[in-house]
């Protein structure tokens, strides 16, 4: 806002937006910065131009300074065109993140109830449909979509008794389990079933 009506400095403010950005990640700094010097609609006849300010101030750092009016659209162009031509110009950035959790690892040490509940499909074949706090909590950091992931929640259905009480109910080879839209063929050897997730 270079009208400033209220009282606000631009050059200060501008300076106090790069102390914030500064203190939450220093990398954005050093990522190429235009500066869009807005309201030049009502900035004529000031004694003093304030655009000019803002260029004195930070044109010698490096930073391009665009004045533009929201309002009447004027410069809002060349703006978009010097921000494209910028982009056109910079590497995309491929960022690498440590693993944190290793559900391998993992030691499942609550006893949330779940329930088990048996209903048909279309063709007439039973299916299994296990909800509840236990599964929920599990599903939320376990990816079914990759083998692994899928693999060690198989094993621990088994360990935690959930494929016991399935086989109480009646389950069998091949039969369809149901949990929260994911569904899967039940096999009591064959921990690396296939898995048919609907999500």
């Amino acid at each position: 806002d270079c009208a400033s009506f209220d009282g606000r400095d631009p050059v200060e403010d501008i300076r106090a937006i790069h102390k914030e950005l500064m203190q939450y990640n220093p990398a954005i700094m050093k990522k190429p910065i235009v500066i869009a010097a807005n309201k030049i609609d009502v900035i004529y006849g000031m004694e003093e131009d304030p655009v000019e300010r803002v260029r004195a101030a930070f044109e010698k750092d490096g930073y391009k300074v665009y004045p533009i009016s929201a309002v009447t659209g004027q410069g809002v162009k060349e703006l978009l065109y010097a921000v494209q031509k910028l982009l056109d110009t910079v590497a995309p950035e491929i960022e690498f993140y440590e693993q944190e959790f290793f559900p391998e690892d993992m030691i499942v040490t609550d006893d949330l109830p779940y329930t088990i509940a048996v209903t048909t499909d279309q063709k007439g074949r039973s299916v299994y449909i296990v909800e509840g706090p236990k599964i929920d909590k599990m599903l939320s950091y376990t990816n079914l979509e990759s083998e692994k992931g899928f693999t060690y929640f198989q094993n621990w259905m088994r360990k935690t008794g959930i494929n016991q009480n399935l086989e109480r109910y009646g389950i069998g080879e091949g039969d369809t389990v149901r949990m929260y839209g994911h569904e899967f063929n039940y096999y009591t050897e064959n921990t690396e079933a296939e898995n048919e997730s609907d999500e």
